[in-house]
């Protein structure tokens, strides 16, 4: 649906990112775990599935053009609560033209982080500003059969790993973001995972846990029963509710496989 906004620019309530522009509400690769699904409360969308819909700001580039002069600089994020590169920005362009407006204010750097090799189609944009910017990919699992599962319409992985590999080809700064953490998931092909990063020139890693909440909670359990019908159901809910210490744990042996394959990389918990 297309709709109008009154504000492009956002603060952000990352620590790492200063703003956010979120082209869209909502988000086509319909995660089961994706901690946007609160969006739809505000957005007129309480009874639609996530997945099922997505709010185009149609006029965000002339908004986002007016306040960008306004503003003092800082870091952006493209997106905190959608993917910019679903597939509807294939038709929009709204991240690419947001990116470009941005391009013109040295003063505000650009960090993307998509789970769509789209963003591949901006790379001669990207290319131009490769000073000032960064790309990183949500990977939650290496298992393509889990992946599948928890992230239906998103690229598959080993796509993100070699759309990861030509952006750092092209000098673009990489990092990838195993995120959420999802037991028995995540850890499924990890270390063989970990070294397809590494060979792909990715220098960055941050890792961060599951959001636990009482909706998206019951849409992740029923993904592990799709995926593993024998799942410890008890288990896994435990672990996602109450799990610190395997939390810890776990980034433990991601920072230690880390270390051991990318020599000199960079490994970061945000939990």
């Amino acid at each position: 649906m297309e709709k109008s906004c009154k504000s492009a620019l956002s603060r952000s309530k990352a620590e790492f990112r200063d703003y956010a522009i979120n082209p869209y509400t909502g988000c086509q690769h319909a995660c089961v775990y994706c901690y946007g699904n609160f969006m739809r409360r505000f957005s007129g969308h309480f009874h639609d599935a996530w997945g099922s819909f997505v709010d185009v700001k149609v006029n965000l580039l002339d908004v986002l053009g007016k306040e960008l002069p306004r503003r003092p600089g800082g870091s952006i994020w493209l997106s905190s609560v959608c993917d910019p590169y679903q597939p509807l920005e294939r038709k929009y362009e709204l991240t690419r033209g947001a990116i470009e407006l941005l391009s013109r204010y040295k003063q505000f750097p650009i960090s993307i982080l998509t789970k769509n090799v789209l963003v591949l189609r901006d790379l001669d944009l990207l290319e131009r500003l490769k000073d000032r910017v960064d790309v990183g990919f949500t990977i939650t699992t290496f298992n393509s059969e889990a992946q599948r599962i928890f992230e239906p319409y998103a690229s598959s992985v080993k796509d993100r790993v070699k759309a990861l590999g030509k952006l750092n080809e092209a000098g673009i700064d990489t990092w990838a973001f195993i995120a959420p953490i999802l037991p028995d998931a995540t850890e499924s092909d990890l270390e063989t995972g970990l070294q397809r990063l590494a060979e792909a020139g990715v220098k960055r890693l941050m890792t961060d846990r599951y959001n636990a909440r009482g909706m998206i909670m019951r849409q992740t359990i029923e993904a592990y029963e799709r995926w593993r019908p024998d799942i410890d159901v008890a288990r896994v809910r435990g672990l996602l509710w109450h799990g610190d210490k395997y939390y810890r744990d776990l980034d433990r042996t991601i920072a230690r496989l880390w270390k051991l394959t990318a020599n000199g990389s960079v490994h970061e918990a945000v939990f």
